[in-house]
């Protein structure tokens, strides 16, 4: 049990309860219970939980056993050491149960008596009982002790540990002290009242004493009899003697019983003593009758209430004579109200005080009047009281003298009984120190003979700092106090120290700079110092004590002292107004791999006050080596300063320094790698890594000498050179390696290699502006070569190191994009980064740039409440990260390459790097552009999109928008119109945030009936949608606003806005309804997965958190530990449409758990991507700009002007992509279950070629797929989106490395990315942008992929061979050929005109179309693609088919295009656009045509006509169709249905061509077919008697299409190898 599982002490208590409950009758447990409630009531809860709960358990049955019984004669006391054995329970302590009557100083002596044996306690629990017992003392009742109950009493038990005793012997002898103490205080407090009366009692005999008493003196008297006892006098004790004569003198005899309190058990003084055996001051004082009290100190220290010598007030008893009969002793401790009273107010004082005051002749306004009067008001009280007016008058007077001297005074005075010895003690505050005090305390006890001292020191305004000594010494006559001697004495051992040090400042820096330094600096050395060290060392640590007051910094000296041996060394640290902490500084000797012997700490004050402490360490090795002072000394000094400061970290690393006297920078960059092993998941601790490094020095050294090969520049002389001395260094590492034993040892070496071989750069060489080297290291490394990385696996690499901050940035590509993320994962925020870019490359489909993230943890941050503070160290922190970038990163200067400084490059060039804002660093774009301009970096101010001069993505609504055109489709495609139909909607976020504020803006008709952020939840059960839109616009406006600023008027019944942190959350009935609640009242947690579940038309995901996952995931997996209590499986939503505005709102499982279901979302990633996509078209369009502004086509502010002028156009760019994207999505998941074995065979590809991680990516497996197939299932949309995203990604890199980027009549793609304006005024900078090949090469894979299908490249790949260069050129070529651009934009435009469904339907049909005219080039233009010529041989015939279509038909297609045309038009497509749509299925053929017109010389018009003519007779219409029915089982019959297709293609064009050779002109054609036709006869009723058993089979087979086929072939050929004259001849 710990802190993390108990929350409060009741809920402790209750589970002791349990435990009670679960072993024990109920009655008595509950009593049990009742008692460990009221035991432990005032213990804090962290202390109970510290404990084991056995232990608790047991010892709370063993305290309730104690306290069963308790005889009224008795005090139960129990000292014993718990056994798990026989007790049950233990401790690691002695144990002490006590059980009393309630009564005062319990426990303050209780604590005395251990404390006095030097015993340690470790813990004391305390309370009040109210009991009830029987005559036997038995317990019968435990009551509440809040209120008496007759027949009940007030007990206190209490139970202490302490140091464990396991003697048997030491307990009893321990609980026969108790025993004795708790007696003394019960006799203390039965007799405290008794004692009071006795002060009564004298007050009424004082009225009638004869002494020679003034009545003033007697009012005196009896006042301050009554003051003490009001509470000033804690009376302890009390007993009475008497002076009798005898034959010898006067006899000073105790009173027979007159001892009261502990003087009853505990007097050490004698019965009697005679008088003249009195020292004869005492003597004067007892019989002197002119005075009424004696003060005194007890010889005997208290052992009730407090530790100290107890104060002695002896009340003088006369006869009738006025003579001094005895005395009446009170003993006692001042109470605190004493020392706050001013002592002219306390009475005997105030007639002392004012005494004091006349007599010294002061004017009571004047400056020594007022200085007097403080003195005695500061004056110590006990003393006030003893000391004699005379005395007091002349010691005040004389501390008056002294008080603003820097001199050393004492004064001394002997008490009544000569039994003490005060001693007031005045010494300068810059010299007085412990040691001072323990020096002084040793003469005072020598030179009085002294048995014991105590000391209270006092300090005040004045220079001066006052030890009032209390010396217990042995009664003597006449004692004569050496004063002068002891002053002497204590003024030699603070001060003869100082003329040495005059000295040795004058020979060490000349007399004029030596008097200086001595007159600031003589007085402020503590004797501590002066004890250990020599005046010359001081003047030798003088330099380093002002450098270091100076500086305000830290100094140090590293010595070793001349009689100590070669192992030990001192270092001496210097450090300005306050002692460093020794915990600050201990460790770092250790990890420099010494031991601290001993630490010595000196404070010293110049005479300004300005101190400076010294601490004085001895040190030696941990290995007992010899150490090489003067060649360890630079280093170690350097290495311990950059600790210090921060510059380097604090670890074992820094043992290197010892080992192999390694610097500062050396251990640095071996620790840079080590952290980067952490990150990349190597399961060695770093302690373990640098124990290794030092196991291995010689293996340690050849690491370092390879990178300094491998990256100094000065050592550096040409490649060659360099990889042979790296060569050679690798053999010597890997035959010391042999030596190395240990396997684990081993693989860290190992490592350090293979690291240091992945490097390509860093910036370990390169300086800082002042030629000193940077607080930062940075490398770049290749992950390929790094063996077990985790995947996925980026293409380059960059780790950021220092003390203060750590990243990496992860780049999918060379050209790569993504933001900088501010981690809070210190220990794996590289495995957070690593999630990040693999959802970036997938997100980055749609954009230029592949993926890209970047991560950095800021290690010295502030606390979080100071938020100034905090943002501004992870400001630098973030600064640091992106020099660390840009120190090793390629410029472009003059479109020339310009690697940076001191950096040797082991790749090639590489300048394209952009940076992002994303979590904890939004706002950090600026600062990013300003770094990029004082490095002077190509990119400018496109390095960080989003800046100043940036597109504002919040007030764009570029993210919210995108996402909402998913929304917009998915409800467009279940026949809503979010524009003018309401429709409900949960959302997760606030209007304050840019998704969920400009999503929740996108439609006037939403109803908004539920929401929630991280502090509130907003309920709305039946909202006016018109109201609450503006509601919401109102609060999105606002600098800020919450749920709470929403205007409650306008919330609909029921509904209201709770705080997440109430207990709970009352449910209206609307509420329950809406939510489908049954209770009253549930917890806000709750509250939220039911709105998480609400059946509502849309779930807006806007907000930060994942909140849905699959019912295969446990919340563990999820990652998102703050929101566990809330979140719900994707089968649980009732929901139909979710947008993903925000990131990580559903986990890919719990996406594809909801879209089984039949939920309708995507990803998202799919769905936010307008955000990077914004980004990179204001990178691109930066790049572009910044060229002008540098040629000087254009100033900066005309480039910003720009910029602004044309946001919408770049939105309307971005929201297209984000339609195109989602529209491929839908397109593909119409038929994804019937295609399902195209996806398989496309991931077994990209992971076939390690591309693709379906466990990663949570794609199904084969056997999942199966399941699918059997269950006529496909892949849902967030699978798509995911496979969408990687053949985008794939296709991009791969059309790059080809030369298809380079086609010049590609120049057009361009265009299509930037704004209107931008390609019209900068047409020909175009063709110069810096990603001119990158940016075409995207925008084709977008448009193919959005327009052909995810599986489109790899079917024709599989189908035909071709690369996907030449499939991306054929289709360009088709694409432009038959203007599809044009008609898929009009299709688009049909949004809401035409049902989605038709639409879908519509560009299935163009893509059939562009799917056979692709494989057509390829299958027969393949070698001679070329844009030019296949336009100018194609596109004119192909437009004059297309426009006019049915005018090439024959009579039969003629007719089918008419039906199909006038459903088209009836559905509301417009007349031309219907025209060519209702076509696509005889457009493809216009190609075949084509080459058939160019073979014959024909009309076009003619070759047409014969072409569909041909297919009519031969039925081939009805035989293509039938093709396109079958359903493939396998990929290879999914091969032969489209080789079936070609060959059909090809036969009706060859038969079309054959007939068109028989005729010799256009007019002799028909002739020519009814010639053709006899001739064949016999072959063509053989194909139709085979068409006709096809068509009466009810499934057929593919052999049949195969043979059927060839018969078709005969035919062709038998009329290709047919001349005019057999035609002529029939």
């Amino acid at each position: 049990m710990n802190a993390l599982t108990i929350a409060s002490k009741d809920q402790f208590f209750e589970q002791l309860a349990d435990a009670f409950s679960e072993k024990i009758a109920k009655t008595e447990a509950k009593k049990i219970a009742e008692f460990a409630r009221q035991h432990y009531a005032h213990v804090p809860l962290e202390e109970l939980v510290s404990r084991r709960f056995s232990d608790t358990y047991g010892a709370m049955l063993s305290a309730w056993q104690f306290i069963q019984k308790r005889n009224a004669e008795a005090t139960p006391v129990s000292v014993f050491n718990p056994d798990l054995e026989s007790d049950g329970w233990q401790s690691t302590h002695t144990v002490i149960f006590i059980l009393h009557p309630d009564i005062p100083f319990l426990i303050d002596s209780l604590r005395i008596a251990i404390n006095q044996r030097e015993i340690g306690t470790h813990s004391i629990q305390y309370s009040i009982l109210n009991v009830q017992r029987d005559k036997d003392g038995k317990l019968k009742k435990l009551l509440s002790t809040k209120k008496a109950t007759a027949g009940a009493a007030y007990e206190s038990f209490i139970v202490l540990e302490i140091d464990r005793h396991s003697a048997p012997e030491d307990l009893r002898n321990l609980e026969d002290a108790l025993q004795n103490v708790l007696h003394e205080v019960r006799i203390a407090v039965e007799d405290f009242p008794v004692v009071k009366n006795k002060v009564s009692e004298i007050l009424s005999e004082l009225e009638a004493t004869t002494a020679g008493i003034s009545d003033e003196g007697k009012q005196e008297a009896k006042a301050f009899l009554q003051w003490l006892v009001e509470d000033h006098f804690t009376f302890l004790g009390y007993d009475e003697y008497d002076f009798a004569k005898d034959k010898q003198g006067m006899v000073v005899r105790r009173v027979e019983n007159s001892e009261l309190g502990i003087l009853r058990v505990n007097n050490e003084r004698p019965d009697k003593v005679r008088l003249n055996e009195l020292p004869q001051r005492t003597r004067h004082e007892m019989t002197r009758t002119d005075d009424i009290f004696i003060f005194a100190k007890s010889a005997q220290r208290s052992r009730v209430h407090r530790p100290a010598y107890p104060d002695y007030i002896a009340v003088k008893k006369f006869n009738s004579k006025g003579e001094v009969v005895g005395e009446r002793r009170f003993l006692g401790l001042y109470t605190a109200r004493v020392y706050n009273e001013r002592p002219d107010e306390i009475p005997l004082l105030r007639r002392k005080f004012q005494s004091v005051m006349k007599r010294s002749g002061f004017l009571t306004d004047d400056y020594a009047g007022k200085e007097l009067e403080q003195i005695l008001t500061l004056y110590p009280r006990d003393e006030l009281f003893q000391i004699e007016t005379d005395e007091l008058l002349r010691v005040a007077k004389s501390i008056l003298y002294i008080q603003e001297r820097r001199r050393i005074e004492l004064f001394m005075r002997e008490d009544v009984y000569g039994q003490f010895v005060t001693c007031l003690a005045f010494f300068p505050r810059d010299i007085y120190n412990t040691e001072l005090r323990l020096k002084v305390e040793q003469v005072l006890l020598d030179r009085l003979e002294a048995e014991d001292i105590e000391f209270v020191t006092h300090f005040s305004e004045s220079v001066l700092a006052r030890v009032q000594f209390t010396i217990r010494v042995p009664q003597v006559e006449n004692r004569q106090l050496p004063l002068a001697e002891i002053r002497d004495k204590v003024i030699e051992l603070a001060q003869s120290w100082r003329d040495g040090l005059y000295e040795a400042l004058s020979e060490a820096y000349g007399e004029e700079y030596g008097n200086e330094m001595y007159r600031v600096w003589a007085g402020g050395f503590p004797a501590s110092y002066t004890d250990m060290f020599s005046p010359r060392r001081a003047a030798i640590d003088l330099e380093h004590i002002v450098a270091s007051a100076r500086n305000d910094d830290l100094a140090m000296s590293f010595y070793r002292a001349l009689e100590e041996d070669e192992s030990t060394l001192h270092f001496k640290l210097f450090y300005p107004d306050e002692p460093l902490p020794l915990s600050d500084v201990m460790p770092i000797f250790d990890n420099l791999g010494f031991r601290v012997i001993g630490e010595h700490p000196f404070e010293v004050i110049d005479r300004t006050g300005k101190t400076v402490w010294i601490h004085d360490f001895t040190l030696q090795a941990h290995s007992g080596s010899v150490v090489d002072i003067h060649r360890i000394r630079p280093i170690f000094e350097e290495l311990f300063r950059r600790v210090w400061h921060g510059e380097a970290e604090n670890d074992a690393f820094n043992r290197m320094m010892l080992s192999s006297y390694m610097s500062w920078r050396e251990i640095a960059l071996l620790r840079t790698y080590a952290r980067y092993m952490r990150q990349i998941r190597f399961s060695n601790s770093q302690t373990f890594i640098s124990n290794t490094l030092v196991n291995h020095v010689s293996l340690t050294r050849t690491l370092l000498e390879l990178f300094e090969i491998r990256f100094n520049p000065d050592r550096f002389q040409s490649r060659g050179k360099c990889e042979a001395a790296q060569q050679k260094l690798e053999i010597e590492f890997n035959a010391g390696l042999d030596e190395v034993e240990n396997l684990s040892e081993d693989r860290v070496l190992r490592l350090f290699m293979e690291l240091m071989q992945a490097t390509l750069r860093t910036n370990y060489y390169q300086p800082d502006a002042d030629g000193q080297p940077k607080p930062y290291i940075s490398v770049k490394f290749d992950p390929t070569r790094i063996p077990d990385m985790p995947l996925p696996m980026p293409m380059f690499e960059i780790f950021v190191y220092s003390p203060r901050v750590e990243g990496v940035h992860l780049r999918g590509g060379k050209v790569a994009r993504g933001g900088l993320r501010w981690s809070d994962r210190f220990e794996d925020y590289r495995t957070e980064i690593l999630g990040l870019v693999k959802a970036q490359q997938v997100k980055n489909a749609v954009i230029v740039p592949v993926g890209a993230k970047g991560g950095f943890v800021a290690k010295r941050l502030p606390d979080p409440s100071d938020r100034e503070a905090f943002q501004a160290e992870g400001i630098a922190a973030y600064k640091t990260f992106i020099r660390g970038l840009l120190d090793i990163t390629d410029n472009l200067v003059d479109s020339a390459i310009e690697p940076p400084q001191r950096v040797i490059r082991h790749d090639d060039d590489d300048h394209y790097l952009v940076v992002a804002a994303d979590k904890g660093t939004a706002t950090f774009s600026d600062i990013a552009n300003g770094l990029a301009a004082e490095y002077g970096f190509w990119m400018g101010d496109a390095f960080a999109s989003g800046g100043s001069n940036g597109y504002d993505h919040k007030k764009m609504g570029i993210t919210a928008r995108g996402a909402w055109v998913s929304v917009e489709r998915h409800f467009r495609e279940m026949g809503i119109n979010p524009a003018v139909d309401e429709f409900s909607a949960i959302g997760i976020g606030d209007m304050a945030g840019d998704v969920f504020g400009n999503g929740l803006l996108c439609s006037e008709k939403t109803r908004l009936v539920a929401a929630f952020n991280h502090i509130h939840i907003f309920i709305d059960p039946n909202p006016d949608a018109e109201k609450s839109f503006k509601e919401r616009k109102r609060l999105f406006e606002l600098p800020r606003s919450a749920w709470t600023d929403y205007d409650a008027k306008l919330i609909s019944k029921g509904g209201g806005v709770f705080s997440r942190s109430a207990k709970s959350i009352p449910v209206s009935p609307e509420m329950k309804k809406l939510l489908g609640i049954k209770a009253d009242r549930v917890p806000p947690n709750m509250l939220i997965s039911h709105i998480l579940k609400a059946e509502v038309d849309l779930l807006w995901v806007g907000g930060i958190g994942t909140y849905v996952k699959s019912a295969s995931e446990s919340h563990s997996d999820v990652g998102d530990k703050a929101n566990d209590g809330l979140r719900v499986n994707g089968g649980e939503l009732r929901c139909k449409v979710v947008g993903e505005g925000g990131n990580l709102g559903f986990t890919q499982l719990g996406r594809i758990e909801y879209a089984l279901k039949g939920g309708r979302l995507n990803t998202d990633f799919i769905d936010n991507s307008g955000g990077v996509d914004c980004s990179d078209h204001e990178v691109n369009m930066k790049i572009l700009l910044n060229r002008a502004v540098a040629m000087g086509d254009l100033t900066g502010k005309q480039r910003n002007i720009m910029l602004e002028e044309m946001t919408d156009d770049v939105s309307a760019l971005v929201l297209k992509n984000n339609y195109r994207q989602t529209q491929a999505i839908s397109i593909a998941s119409i038929d994804t279950a019937p295609r399902l074995e195209e996806y398989r065979r496309l991931m077994n590809t990209f992971e076939g070629q390690g591309k693709l991680n379906r466990d990663l990516e949570f794609l199904p497996d084969d056997e999942a797929l199966s399941e699918r197939k059997l269950a006529k299932k496909g892949l849902t949309r967030p699978e798509l989106s995911v496979l969408i995203s990687y053949v985008k990604g794939d296709l991009k890199q791969t059309l790059i490395d080809s030369d298809l980027p380079d086609d010049p009549l590609l120049a057009g793609e361009m265009y299509k990315v930037f704004p209107k304006e931008l390609t019209k005024r900068f047409s020909s900078e175009l063709g110069e942008h810096q990603l001119r090949r990158e940016i075409i090469a995207t925008q084709i894979a977008n448009d193919m992929v959005n327009h052909m299908g995810i599986t489109f490249v790899e079917r024709l790949n599989q189908s035909t061979g071709a690369d996907a260069a030449s499939i991306a050129l054929a289709w360009i070529i088709a694409r432009d050929v038959f203007r599809i651009d044009n008609w898929w934009d009009r299709i688009e435009a049909l949004d809401y005109h035409v049902s989605a469904s038709l639409q879908i339907e519509l560009m299935q049909d163009l893509m059939r179309l562009m799917r056979r005219a692709v494989r057509w080039l390829l299958r027969n233009r393949r070698a001679e693609l070329n844009i030019q010529s296949h336009m100018e041989r194609f596109a004119d015939s192909v437009w004059a088919i297309t426009s006019s279509l049915p005018e090439y038909l024959g009579e039969q297609a003629c007719a089918v295009w008419e039906k199909r045309h006038s459903d088209l038009a009836s559905a509301g497509l417009p007349k031309d656009l219907a025209q060519v749509l209702a076509g696509t299925g005889y457009l493809y053929s216009s190609l075949g045509i084509i080459e058939a017109q160019e073979a014959t010389g024909m009309p076009l018009k003619t070759v047409a006509n014969l072409y569909y003519d041909l297919g009519e007779r031969l039925d081939l219409n009805w035989f293509a169709n039938s093709i396109a029915v079958l359903t493939p089982n396998s990929h290879w019959q999914a091969l032969a249905r489209e080789s079936f297709r070609e060959d059909l293609d090809w036969q009706q064009r060859a038969l079309t061509t054959g007939v068109l050779k028989l005729a010799r002109k256009p007019e002799d054609v028909m002739v020519s077919v009814d010639a053709w036709q006899v001739k064949h006869q016999p072959m063509i009723d053989r194909w139709k008697a085979m068409l006709a058993e096809l068509k009466s089979a009810r499934e057929p087979e593919y052999a049949m299409f195969s043979v059927a086929l060839r018969e078709l072939l005969d035919l062709a050929q038998s009329t290709m190898h047919q001349s005019p004259e057999d035609a002529k001849t029939n």
